[in-house]
């Protein structure tokens, strides 16, 4: 499979003595009681023994150097085929920049988490992760355990309008930006649908007999063997890349067999905290229709529409600045920082 090397927007905010904060849009300011960040990163055991969870930590500075107050903390994951160095710390750096903690981890199989075999997808798993880390935030002195947030996007979005209607994990608060509900485009039935299915039923034979996986391309071109294969998906994913570490463009071939029993959408009225979803209206991946579904099943729902594709939400494209605004306002009006408004 392919390694993609890829540049990232340069746009960003400055805070005194500590440099660019990460691209977060031009029209996105921090309070006016500014804060910069420590990040740190960390191994957080996973479920399966060995296999440990890389996540950065990130802390607001002017906090984590005193005797602080236990912070509100976001526990964030990328989506479908993708790992925190896509983008993520941005969020992160502009959250912390706001009062808030952030843990930012990489799936089991994924990123720089252990596990293998290497990039295969299993949704529950990702679920069993997300839990894991919101455990480990509880544990941690520094964080308020009363006031963990859930975060994802796309694929994680998912996870996270799933894991909201989870007493265990009784999140304050979730947020999910162009989240995957269980409503996809309809593949065509043609030969790329035949190879697709074969290399599925494949991957799943070998990795019986404990063998590698068969591996495709997480996204394609449309009409090629892929995952993902809607118009734009490539060039989105290209946008979203690290320009510091290589993406190994694939996904075990079984993975997309995880995405059509998995429908977020049909547990909207179990919502028990307050959800933001950031929905772009041109969505051509994640169908907007369900998120629409989700808001009207729920009175927990805020939805936040933006006229833009799935990818533009994202650092450095047209609609980041808009997104990241509104979950910033969505984070100080249901989980505020003392001494912020």
């Amino acid at each position: 499979m392919s390694q993609w090397t890829c540049e990232m927007g340069s746009a960003g905010y400055d805070i005194d003595g500590f440099g660019s904060i990460g691209t977060v849009g031009t029209s996105y300011l921090p309070s006016t009681i500014s804060m910069a960040f420590v990040k740190s990163t960390l191994k957080i055991p996973s479920l399966r023994p060995g296999w440990d969870l890389d996540a950065w930590k990130y802390m607001p500075a002017s906090i984590s150097t005193s005797a602080p107050t236990p912070l509100p903390v976001i526990v964030m994951a990328h989506g479908f085929g993708a790992n925190k160095t896509m983008g993520l710390a941005l969020y992160a750096e502009a959250f912390s920049t706001e009062g808030y903690a952030c843990l930012v981890f990489d799936y089991r199989r994924w990123g720089a988490s252990d596990g293998t075999p290497r990039s295969v997808l299993v949704v529950q798993d990702q679920l069993d992760d997300y839990r894991t880390v919101v455990a480990y935030a509880r544990a941690q002195a520094a964080f308020d355990g009363t006031r963990v947030i859930i975060w994802g996007s796309s694929l994680s979005g998912a996870h996270c309008i799933t894991l909201s209607t989870d007493r265990t994990v009784n999140a304050v608060a979730a947020l999910a930006q162009c989240p995957y509900t269980g409503m996809t485009p309809s593949l065509p039935l043609n030969m790329t649908c035949l190879k697709l299915a074969s290399s599925a039923i494949a991957d799943l034979v070998k990795q019986a007999l404990g063998l590698q996986p068969v591996y495709i391309p997480v996204v394609s071109e449309s009409g090629t063997l892929g995952a993902l294969t809607t118009p734009g998906t490539v060039s989105g994913m290209m946008a979203i890349c690290s320009s510091d570490v290589p993406y190994e463009n694939r996904v075990s071939a079984s993975s997309v067999l995880q995405l059509p029993p998995y429908q977020p959408r049909t547990k909207a009225s179990q919502i028990s905290c307050p959800l933001l979803i950031v929905l772009p209206t041109q969505d051509n991946l994640c169908l907007p229709d369900g998120a629409v579904e989700i808001s009207k099943a729920t009175d927990k729902c805020e939805l936040v529409s933006l006229p833009c594709g799935h990818f533009d939400v994202y650092h450095g494209l047209s609609h980041h600045a808009e997104s990241l605004s509104a979950q910033v306002k969505f984070l100080q009006k249901h989980v505020p920082i003392s001494g912020l408004s």
